[in-house]
């Protein structure tokens, strides 16, 4: 397995808790400044925590940089039922993602009654599912963690870290690379970072998420970022230029209805990036806790080398 990503499952299996999230920040930050580069926390530049909000780890000027590659490294609550994610197919996407409430309201029920029909008393029904229903409403926050985050989002970090470490000196100031916190929770990371940087409004970001597992690399243009030619041009023409074993494939995918429900969704001139199987019936899937450490290193390399001819490219 890749170095970044073995240490990441190794050491850091779930960052979702403050005291979790600091401790992977203090390895990151390490590992980047080992490399050379100038790194920042969003909202301090000397503490590795920022109590009460999302803490991104900056590396670069998104001000000045041409190119922005992002990463979420929080992780998220164990789900009820298997998430699943098909980018291809919004609709199939949206009416899985519609199971959860329905089964949450079914199982709810089912549970209040059965304990009511036992104990023959029909009256407490109600309250009871009420009771269930609120326990499933709060289980997101008090949940357990999720354990099997090697491909969400560990994978991508790590093809971050890749991608930097391929990247000379000379072209740096090119890319700024920035590390999401809170991308399991609602996105606050890219939100603040959005927030702090409006230029970055204008500016190409390329988010990678889950890319660890699969043997098509996904590359999902924003419907702004599809009318950017030389971009995509400089795309095509960097992956172009990687070696790519037998099975695997790039695909940059500039038609069609898509949805990839990542950080991505916070930038206007965004390009989501993700590592997708084809499944029967669900077209090109992603099924992002499966399989626990097992990622691949090819898709790694693959990114990293052609992210990192991008970024030259972009000077």
């Amino acid at each position: 397995m890749n170095q970044y990503a073995e240490r990441i499952a190794r050491d850091f299996p779930a960052r979702r808790k403050a005291k979790e999230k600091e401790m992977f920040r203090t390895w990151l930050v390490w590992e980047l400044r080992e490399m050379g580069y100038s790194v920042s926390l969003q909202s301090s530049e000397s503490a590795l925590q920022t109590r009460g909000s999302a803490t991104n780890v900056v590396v670069g000027d998104p001000e000045q940089a041409k190119l922005i590659l992002t990463a979420h490294y929080d992780t998220g609550v164990k789900e009820l039922f298997p998430p699943l994610i098909a980018p291809t197919r919004p609709v199939t996407f949206t009416l899985y993602q519609a199971l959860t409430p329905v089964l949450m309201l079914l199982v709810s029920f089912l549970l209040s009654f059965g304990i009511t029909f036992a104990l023959n008393e029909p009256f407490m029904t109600l309250p009871l599912f009420l009771i269930f229903l609120l326990a499933m409403l709060c289980y997101p926050k008090f949940g357990p963690d999720e354990m099997r985050n090697a491909n969400d989002n560990g994978s991508g970090v790590a093809a971050l870290l890749e991608t930097a470490k391929n990247i000379t000196p000379r072209y740096r100031g090119n890319v700024c690379f920035v590390f999401f916190d809170c991308g399991a929770q609602g996105m606050q990371g890219a939100r603040g970072f959005r927030r702090k940087y409006p230029v970055t409004r204008e500016k190409n970001v390329i988010n990678l998420d889950c890319v660890g597992q699969g043997d098509e690399l996904l590359l999902l243009p924003s419907k702004y970022s599809r009318w950017n030619g030389e971009l995509l041009d400089l795309i095509n023409e960097s992956f172009a230029e990687v070696e790519m074993p037998e099975g695997k494939s790039v695909l940059l995918k500039t038609d069609g209805l898509v949805y990839y429900p990542s950080d991505n969704r916070k930038f206007r001139y965004s390009t989501a990036v993700c590592a997708v199987k084809k499944v029967s019936g669900f077209g090109r899937c992603i099924t992002p806790h499966s399989d626990g450490g097992a990622i691949d290193e090819v898709n790694l390399r693959i990114l990293s080398e052609g992210l990192a001819k991008l970024v030259m490219r972009c000077g």
